[in-house]
């Protein structure tokens, strides 16, 4: 009896070791901070306790093509992909419209599996970047990191 309750401990040991493993393909779904169209004000909100420190700059001029304001957060220590990173959020005309979450270049390989495990096939490969347009994502190759974008910007991705 002592061994078998001894065993079943184990079993729920590793069971419960294996549940805690971040599923990977999670990991790379659109944050659900990353509030498309909505306002520097309540993104800015959204993010407390998400950023160890948030930055608000204006871009002057407007790099946006039809704006006539450019902002960008920077939100430092951003959890993801399992590690803290610099998030920056750009808003045209106070709408959240891109989001850059900068990764290392020895994470390329990872991040297009987790994507593709999350969204399907890639709809784009380039040698810069992989980007999987039905989902407004992308990992970059060229510099390492991933976007998100409003489909409101998806003609200027």
């Amino acid at each position: 009896m002592i061994r078998q309750t001894g065993m079943a401990a184990l079993v729920a040991a590793i069971c419960g070791a294996c549940a805690s493993v971040p599923d990977p393909a999670a990991m790379v779904q659109t944050p659900s901070a990353f509030a498309f169209g909505a306002s520097v004000e309540t993104i800015q909100t959204s993010l407390d306790g998400l950023c160890t420190s948030q930055t608000l700059r204006a871009i002057n001029p407007p790099q946006i093509p039809g704006t006539s304001s450019h902002m960008q957060i920077d939100c430092e220590g951003f959890d993801y992909f399992g590690a803290p990173r610099l998030a920056e959020l750009v808003f045209g005309d106070d709408k959240l419209v891109l989001v850059w979450v900068l990764t290392r270049e020895d994470e390329d390989a990872a991040l297009v599996s987790a994507f593709t495990d999350a969204f399907g096939a890639p709809t784009v490969r380039t040698d810069t970047m992989t980007a999987f347009t039905d989902h407004n994502a992308a990992v970059r190759k060229d510099v390492a990191e991933v976007l998100y974008y409003s489909s409101a910007v998806e003609t200027l991705v």
